[in-house]
């Protein structure tokens, strides 16, 4: 099944920020984009696919444990 636009958006959107956060050294603002890319999992990951995902951002993910969010809808 091919992602919609939307679905690629908030893709995008996740794996940017995933692979971001850990180069931010300001810690308010690490803690910001933390909350952030928490609040767009939980809303949009499990209609994503978690295969489309790059190596950075599934690590990253992982680590702050949302990685199990993430395709739920089809398991």
């Amino acid at each position: 099944m091919a992602e919609t636009q939307e679905q690629w958006y908030n893709r995008q959107a996740i794996e940017q920020l995933a692979q971001h956060i850990p180069f931010e050294r300001d810690l308010a603002c690490k803690a910001e984009l933390i909350e952030m890319l928490r609040g767009l999992v939980i809303r949009h990951g499990r209609e994503m696919d978690p295969l489309l995902f790059g190596f950075e951002a599934r690590n990253e993910l992982i680590r702050l444990g949302l990685w199990s969010r993430i395709g739920q809808a089809e398991r």
